[in-house]
């Protein structure tokens, strides 16, 4: 989940060949056993070239930040509300959640907080403290936002790109989202 954090933040567009390299060489050694979707985004992502890397960028800003709107946002509300607009009563709805859970975003109001990379944060930060009460709030937290949602912003990623990379970690997302829902089964 942190590398689709550090993905969705924009990190990896930024990131060097050799940087990439350890990233692929550190996913390589990762356990996907069950995990056939996974497995095949991280395969995806080691079969792309450097040019594919370093090309990236102008993709993943037409693709989740703009100048134009964005043809496959990264929030929440985007994909629950019809009007597919930011900043509505689902992304107050995940902002309460953070709460009920004791946290809030940093820097409030500079990023929605239905952000995919705050949601994914959230929800590392719930299954590490491993507690019994933070558990639940994970298990709910899929059920009602994360799980909601995801599979359909990688719909609109793979419908609106053949960037080899982008459709890469959509996969990821994709086996990640996956797992998480059979945890809940």
């Amino acid at each position: 989940m942190m590398l689709l954090q550090k993905y969705y933040q924009g990190y990896l567009c930024k990131y060097a060949d050799l940087q990439w390299d350890r990233l692929i060489e550190a996913l390589g050694k990762e356990d996907t056993d069950g995990f056939t979707t996974l497995a095949k985004g991280y395969e995806a992502l080691a079969h792309t070239s450097p040019r594919n890397r370093r090309e990236m960028m102008y993709e993943f800003n037409r693709l989740f930040v703009g100048p134009d709107a964005p043809k496959a946002p990264p929030y929440e509300a985007c994909y629950r509300n019809p009007e597919r607009t930011l900043m509505q009563e689902e992304t107050l709805a995940v902002r309460a959640f953070y709460r009920k859970a004791g946290l809030e975003i940093k820097n409030i109001n500079t990023q929605p907080d239905d952000f995919i990379a705050f949601e994914l944060e959230f929800l590392l930060g719930m299954l590490e403290d491993g507690s019994g009460e933070k558990k639940a709030y994970a298990e709910e937290f899929l059920r009602e936002h994360l799980l909601v949602w995801t599979f359909d912003h990688v719909r609109e990623i793979r419908d609106n790109t053949k960037q080899p990379v982008i459709l890469s970690m959509a996969t990821i997302l994709q086996g990640i989202s996956e797992a998480l829902k059979e945890g809940l089964a």
